[in-house]
């Protein structure tokens, strides 16, 4: 009888899921004539066909009519997909128009965006956003919103023009960039919104609840119906695209001799993609090859634990939502565990290993998505060559929530020395407000040491005013994930976070809010070995400025004394007290400012941080970035000692398809600069040339030259 009624209970909380699909379609028109991408809607098609403008507010005035109009009208052919915006401004001058680079922060600028669920199951979606400039910013969205993937590329086109009325915008999708279910009328998934920079403004054609914030635009529960599209050719294709990689360098052998090494590089590789069926895309790689890929983000790192970097070679990110499996997936900063993390793959000890090739399969089959995964690196002197393999599969179930299994292998030098992780994970959404989580995950290979379970349990809900989130996380004292990551094993997790909002609309103040936080960590015997508790406030100005502020007094048991720079922190027990203060500037103005400042307890000693990130954009093609970190630390055996990283980054977008990127960076503590120069030039869709110059120096006494490589790169896209 319980299990009758407990299974009764789950059929009523289905059956009670929110629909929130609109009863809104749109039918665009099947173009004769060529529509060129220009900015101006001016081929005569556009004006036969279907025109949209009923757009709802969700900021800052949620369910009211936007103060701008806003029209939409949609094109198609059996090769592209056609969108137009005509976005009228009765202050057309005080448009927000100043990035140009591809995927560059445009949701600072007045912009507008397309959501396509092509597939029209609610979870997953292409998601295209541009400005009045044209610039392009694209992103591969999975697990019904919960994963991003910004560095997704499509090839696509957007042309923008601004006018005394406003602006206007033209979009080109080729469907054979898209992957969908290819039948003789297709119903697609789809919405369309703007946001106006100046009125912190953001309107939609289906609206997004205010309380889902801007991560709810990605969210494809939310979508009106795009109809009759008939006679769209097959998104199957075979694209090859070869690189040709030419360069020189010079890397001091010796530290402690001005002993040179110069080296020339020249290598040829081949990467290709194969539309198996409209559903299914084969990815091969032959010698990968990583040279345009920008440096890593210097970081010190003032605790015992690994840090987290993300991933940035375009082979990887490529789908790499559907490998996501973990705890803490989808939510923001680095996740505690995740079972695939593609930057194992061909690096090691903190140096790149040669990628002999590989392949990747990924797609859709009826309920079913899929992803196949298999990379082969080089040996060397000191590295064994490894095979690496990820297979991952998801059920739809009910009407928004999905059920997985993976499984990962890495194998050396194809003998008996492998590690292994599988697992099954439930992602269930019962309500657009309602989120679970559920995983378990185990590991072995042929040492018996390191084979043990982890498994999660997670809960998300929220409302138009309160969002609180609990999860349960239990990693085994013999866990291990050597395709994965994770800050430490042994241990179990209990944590509880809440938020509380409101809009106040008085004293120039526009949102308040308030939050408690929580947490407490044993070990598998039941020993305490950390708890956190915390509170914070926050305030947003009309002006979108805000402040915040965090109290959090935690508990740490050190088992092992660790060192950070000089100092060594003893083992031992810590109850210390940290307060900190954050605050920020509107970021679509032409110079913005995030500032923080920490003080409190540091174990048996103190800390003084501070840091601070701008960004000015002097003119649409030229922009500055700054990132300065700073932490004074005392510590009762030592001298006050400090740490500082300083970066910077300078960009320049000639146009939409030329860009230029400095990016430099010091960490005194790793007695490190460095100095990286890209340049890219995209002289057709899916071709591009690059030309990298790579400089690190050694600041242990004064500044000394330590490497230098310069690279260029050649590809050229064939698509057969």
């Amino acid at each position: 009888m319980r299990h009758r009624t407990v299974l009764l209970i789950l059929a009523a909380i289905a059956a009670a899921s929110l629909n929130v699909e609109a009863k809104k379609e749109i039918k665009p028109l099947f173009a004769q004539e060529t529509i060129e991408i220009d900015g101006h809607l001016n081929e005569e098609s556009w004006s036969q066909t279907q025109v949209i403008d009923d757009f709802t507010q969700q900021f800052p005035d949620e369910g009211q009519l936007p103060t701008e109009r806003t029209e939409v009208r949609m094109l198609y052919n059996t090769e592209k997909l056609y969108i137009g915006f005509e976005c009228y401004d009765s202050e057309a001058e005080k448009i927000v128009a100043n990035e140009m680079r591809r995927d560059g922060q445009l949701w600072q600028n007045d912009n507008v965006y397309i959501m396509l669920d092509t597939y029209g199951d609610k979870r997953q979606c292409f998601f295209f956003r541009t400005n009045a400039l044209g610039a392009l910013s694209d992103t591969a969205v999975t697990d019904g919103g919960e994963n991003l993937n910004g560095s997704w590329d499509c090839i696509w086109e957007a042309a923008g023009q601004q006018h005394e009325k406003g602006w206007t915008v033209e979009i080109a999708i080729p469907f054979n960039q898209l992957r969908f279910k290819k039948e003789d009328s297709m119903v697609w998934g789809i919405n369309f919104g703007r946001n106006i920079a100046r009125l912190n403004q953001t309107t939609q054609w289906i609206q997004v609840p205010r309380s889902q914030s801007w991560p709810g635009t990605y969210h494809p529960i939310y979508q009106g119906k795009l109809i009759g599209l008939q006679g769209v050719a097959s998104p199957s294709y075979f694209d090859v695209k070869p690189y040709l990689l030419g360069g020189l360098g010079r890397n001091l052998v010796d530290e402690d001799v001005e002993n040179w090494q110069r080296t020339t590089e020249g290598d040829i590789g081949l990467d290709m993609k194969y539309g198996v069926t409209s559903n299914l895309t084969l990815d091969l790689t032959l010698n990968t090859d990583f040279a345009q890929v920008e440096a890593d983000q210097e970081e010190v790192n003032l605790t015992r634990f690994s840090l987290y970097f993300p991933e940035r070679r375009d082979f990887f990110l490529e789908g790499s939502g559907l490998f996501a499996f973990g705890a803490g997936i989808g939510d923001f900063g680095p996740p505690p565990l995740s079972i695939f993390y593609s930057r194992r793959i061909g690096i090691e000890e903190e140096k790149e290993v040669r990628l002999l090739g590989g392949g990747k399969l990924t797609g859709k089959v009826g309920a079913y998505s899929v992803g196949a995964l298999n990379m082969t690196t080089a040996a060397s002197s000191e590295i064994p060559m490894a095979n690496f393999s990820v297979l991952r599969m998801q059920r739809n179930i009910l009407s928004d929530s999905t059920l997985g299994f993976i499984l990962t292998n890495r194998q050396s030098d194809f003998g008996g020395d492998y590690h292994r992780n599988a697992g099954i994970d439930l992602f269930f959404r019962p309500h657009d407000q309602w989120r679970m989580r559920a995983m378990t995950v185990g590991s072995w290979s042929p040492d018996p040491e390191e084979r043990d379970l982890a498994w999660y349990l997670s809960n998300n809900w929220r409302n138009k005013h309160f969002r609180v989130n609990a999860s349960y996380l239990d990693i085994g004292p013999q866990f291990t994930s050597e395709m994965g990551f994770m800050h430490r094993r042994d241990i179990r997790s209990l944590m509880l976070n809440t938020n509380y909002e409101t809009q106040v609309n008085r004293y120039g103040i526009r949102d308040v809010g308030a939050g408690f936080s929580g947490g407490y960590l044993l070990d598998h015997e039941h020993t305490t070995i950390g708890w956190d508790i915390g509170i914070s406030a926050d305030m947003i100005r009309y002006s979108d400025d805000g402040l915040s502020i965090d109290f959090r007094r935690f508990f740490d048991r050190v088992d092992e004394p660790f060192s950070i720079d000089d100092a060594e922190i003893p083992a031992g027990d810590y109850e210390m007290n940290q307060v900190s203060l954050r605050g920020f500037t509107e970021s679509s103005r032409p110079f913005s400012v995030f500032g923080r400042l920490d003080y409190g307890d540091y174990f048996h000693g103190n800390r003084i941080g501070v840091s601070l990130d701008s960004q000015w954009r002097m003119t649409y093609q030229l922009a500055i970035e700054t990132r300065y970190q700073r932490n004074w630390i005392n510590l009762p055996e030592t001298d006050l000692f400090t740490t500082n990283v300083v970066g910077a980054r300078i960009s320049y977008a000639l146009n939409t398809r030329f860009f230029t990127k400095l990016y430099t960076q010091w960490n005194a503590n790793a007695e490190r600069a460095s100095a990286n120069f890209l340049l890219n030039y995209i002289y057709r869709p899916g071709s591009d040339f690059y030309l990298v110059y790579d400089q690190a120096w050694d600041t242990s006494d004064g500044l000394k030259a330590h490497d230098w490589t310069v690279l260029s790169k050649f590809t050229y896209l064939f698509s057969l």
